[in-house]
């Protein structure tokens, strides 16, 4: 038995075949799976297995990460650590508790780790499937490498199942065109699934690229989808606004309208919403109007909408919802006069802008060919800088 300390907390490690350091690594990249979903710390690594799957050469082969290179250990540690704290991923349901993975799943939580191989066999199956379906549209499914976790706490259980596509790369010592892990920018699709008492409580699957892959999700582990694409765009349209959006619409007005359209641009343009790409693109490079606008917890305060309000954190944008849903904002000019904004404007900073005058009184000015009509005939002079 191992014990190791972190933050004056105790973990104690029962060591099986793999060797002292891929437990130890592991241990820090599996943390924070535990964290996250609240379990105990009486944590033990059961087992791992990484095997080569590639459908041009209709081959499967073991990897003993045992007896490898330090660099692939870290890049094991790093993948799983990448998996548990990513924010591509949704929430799916075993379609069965008989389909071949679930049931193979069933076997390592008692200790039977034979069919390992037999998940291995079925993804190598189920993409030749699929690039012989897909091969019409130039696509390529990648081959990689097939990673299989069963990690226990005492009253849960972790099972990992993650693939690793694979990459060409030209050899600087020889010249000659290779394949191998992209260590640094990891493509990876994975499958996270916690059990209590042999039930799966929390069943997610990960995607670093923009698009679940359907064969991945649907034909090789046989899930179904919790949320669908309706809700979730639902959801997320309707929580942004209510519970981050108009919060901040009277205390931080400028920031508020900036934001919000960039957050209705996204949706507009975009056919797949993912937490970190729609921060990128709203928050994350936001330059605030209000030096007070407290922008790293709106960016914390949106990360965590999907955990606390039960949604998912990836999914394809659903148009119907997003046109559905009212989209437009309206701003109060005067008593009588309103502005509604009916959708993303892509160069508003350059569309509307607001003056103040010598005088401080305040204006907005609109640039618009249409709308100059109807007005130029008004005389109104602003002499002084934008403010």
């Amino acid at each position: 038995m191992e014990v190791f300390e972190y933050s004056g907390i105790l973990f104690k490690f029962k060591l099986t075949k793999l060797n002292y350091v891929i437990h130890f690594l592991l241990f820090y990249a599996i943390f924070d799976v535990f964290v996250k979903y609240k379990l105990h710390f009486n944590m033990e690594i059961k087992f791992t297995s990484l095997h080569q799957v590639d459908h041009h050469l209709n081959s499967v082969e073991e990897i003993d990460i045992e007896n490898q290179s330090e660099d692939l250990i870290n890049y094991t540690q790093r993948l799983i650590t990448e998996i548990t704290e990513g924010t591509s991923k949704r929430k799916f349901n075993f379609r069965r508790d008989t389909t071949e993975v679930r049931s193979v799943l069933g076997q390592f939580m008692e200790g039977d780790y034979s069919g390992k191989g037999a998940n291995a066999n079925r993804l190598l199956d189920v993409e030749k499937t699929t690039q012989l379906a897909i091969a019409h549209l130039g696509n390529e499914i990648q081959k990689g490498s097939l990673f299989q976790a069963h990690i226990e706490d005492g009253e849960s259980t972790i099972m990992v199942i993650s693939k690793a596509d694979q990459i060409q790369f030209l050899d600087e010592d020889d010249f000659n065109l290779k394949n191998g892990l992209p260590y640094e920018k990891k493509i990876f699709k994975a499958f996270l699934v916690r059990f209590e008492a042999g039930e799966a409580k929390e069943t997610f699957v990960y995607d670093t690229t923009t698009r679940l892959a359907t064969y991945w999700w649907d034909t090789f582990l046989e899930l179904d989808e919790v949320y669908t694409s309706e809700y979730n765009t639902k959801t997320a349209l309707k929580l942004l606004d209510s519970k981050v959006l108009n919060n901040m619409k009277k205390k931080f007005p400028a920031d508020h309208t900036r934001i919000r359209n960039k957050a209705v641009g996204y949706f507009q343009s975009q056919n797949q919403f993912e937490m970190g790409n729609f921060l990128e693109a709203t928050l994350n490079d936001y330059v605030p109007i209000d030096n007070d606008f407290p922008k790293t917890a709106i960016i914390e305060k949106i990360r965590n909408l999907p955990e606390r309000y039960s949604f998912d954190s990836q999914f394809p944008i659903a148009e119907d919802q997003v046109t559905a849903r009212k989209v437009k904002s309206k701003i109060n000019l005067t008593d009588k006069v309103d502005l509604v904004i009916k959708e993303n404007i892509p160069e508003l900073d350059s569309t509307i802008s607001g003056f103040l005058d010598r005088e401080n009184r305040k204006y907005i000015i609109i640039r618009t060919d249409t709308g100059y009509e109807h007005f130029k005939g008004n005389s109104l002079e602003i002499s002084d800088e934008e403010e």
